[in-house]
């Protein structure tokens, strides 16, 4: 039996609206089903109380012979709502990992896409349950057990809301069913082979028939547990500031720490810098390994951990593979253009270069064997810079130098300017990303020397 009314289910909607800021963008992920339509109708109500801007998206992934007709009435339905909708198609690749977790990566590559807003998703109470569920028997610990919390960062831009997980599926139908609401239905839902599936339609009936309140139950563990969860990751937090000021992992006051803090900091760090974590085995392993040595590396889904002059850092292929000066490519034009157009800024710098140095044409790639700066009146190897600045051995072959059209080198970015077109006052390249990859406290003076 429902406990909420569909009229109440708005108004308790309404109540915990959050106050966004004005003209906040808002994203529906919507798959055209029971939970995501009511979830964009209701949104769609709040529109008259509250101005944010509401969006959708539709993620096509191609897995059903229905995909394209779940496409149209997600496009139907927003037209009728006068809401904005992109359908974006993905390429669901296993990689190792389930067809259920390939197609959530997929489905998450979209709503990364680097625009400041609130992606809203419809999952529910039963969702909630589920999760938990699944978790327990997954070994997931306290926080996969924690479940789905309402608000968390996807990105540094990016929010995910579930403004639902206090509402059950059946509220959801029944405010479907008040408003006259059409949806689709996913054939895979019933596939008891899915392990998600055999849980909702198999295991928890029953455990719900034996058990009273069984819902409430889990419900309340959940939230006892986030409690836990974030008193723990706020005691982690505090201690990760005290080693890492600046965001740095110092290992050297991370080793006076215990060893189960040890390993609860790095995972820390690593949850800080990419998504795509190691298992906790490995992390253990590495841990025990950084304890003693002065250098080492674990391998990441997507990288490198690396242990460098007493620091810690994340480095990722895909980062670097996309810089289009790397990997054999060149970026050619007006210097001043091309470094402004390729996310480098330029710092006031003495022993910088001059404004008409960067009206000139250039080249900008990456550093090869050969290269050569001017150091004095003699010419010093861009590799051997490198190396003497604490330049990340790994990031190194991509690290992007300067030169002109008679392929002399005018400056490494971030580090140096060649003595022979240097002057007292002038301007040094700097791209902001590649500086935390620099393992020295001061590398260059004036507003750079933080860097």
């Amino acid at each position: 039996m429902s406990q909420v009314s569909p009229d109440s289910l708005f108004k308790n909607f309404q109540t915990a609206f959050p106050d966004l800021p004005s003209h906040t963008v808002v994203e529906v992920g919507l798959s055209g089903g029971l939970d995501s339509v009511v979830l964009l109708h209701l949104l769609h109500r709040m529109r008259e109380f509250r101005h944010f801007d509401l969006r959708a998206v539709h993620v096509h992934h191609g897995l059903s012979t229905n995909a394209d007709s779940w496409a149209k009435f997600c496009q139907d339905y927003c037209q009728r709502l006068n809401v904005a909708l992109r359908v974006c198609r993905v390429n669901v690749e296993k990689q190792g990992k389930g067809l259920e977790a390939a197609a959530r990566t997929a489905r998450y590559q979209v709503f990364s896409d680097g625009l400041k807003k609130i992606i809203v998703l419809a999952h529910h109470r039963n969702d909630q349950i589920e999760t938990f569920m699944l978790s327990a028997v997954r070994g997931g610990g306290l926080r996969g057990m924690a479940a789905m919390p309402v608000w968390r960062d996807l990105n540094e831009d990016i929010q995910i809301w579930r403004p639902l997980l206090a509402f059950s599926r059946q509220e959801l139908a029944e405010y479907a069913q008040q408003w006259g609401l059409s949806f689709v239905e996913d054939e895979s839902n019933e596939d008891s082979g899915y392990l998600r599936n055999w849980m909702r339609n198999q295991a928890l009936p029953q455990w719900q028939q034996r058990i009273p309140n069984f819902e409430q139950q889990i419900c309340a563990n959940v939230r006892l547990l986030q409690e836990d969860l974030q008193l723990l990751d706020e005691l982690i937090e505090s201690e990760y500031q005290r080693i890492s000021p600046n965001g740095i992992l110092s290992i050297s006051p991370w080793r006076q720490c215990t060893p189960l803090l040890r390993r609860r900091l790095l995972w820390y760090f690593l949850r800080k810098q990419t998504e795509s974590l190691p298992s906790y085995h490995s992390i253990a392993d590495f841990t025990r390994v950084l304890e003693t040595a002065d250098q080492a590396q674990l391998n990441l889904p997507d990288g490198e951990l690396v242990a460098y002059r007493n620091q810690l850092f994340v480095c990722q292929e895909s980062e670097f593979q996309k810089l289009p000066w790397c990997n054999g490519r060149e970026v050619r034009g007006r210097l001043k253009d091309i470094l402004l157009e390729n996310g480098f800024v330029l710092l006031p710098f003495k022993g910088g270069l001059s404004e008409d140095e960067l009206e000139k044409p250039a080249v900008l790639r990456n550093v090869v064997k050969g290269d050569v700066i001017y150091s004095g009146e003699r010419g010093k190897s861009v590799e051997k810079l490198l190396q003497e600045c604490h330049i990340v051995p790994l990031v190194r072959k991509y690290w992007p130098i300067v030169l002109s059209m008679g392929n002399k080198c005018l400056a490494v970015v971030n580090l140096r300017v060649g003595s022979d077109v240097q002057i007292g006052e002038g301007y040094l390249p700097v791209h902001e990303k590649l500086a935390k990859y620099i393992a020295k406290d001061k590398v260059v003076d004036s507003k750079f020397s933080n860097y």
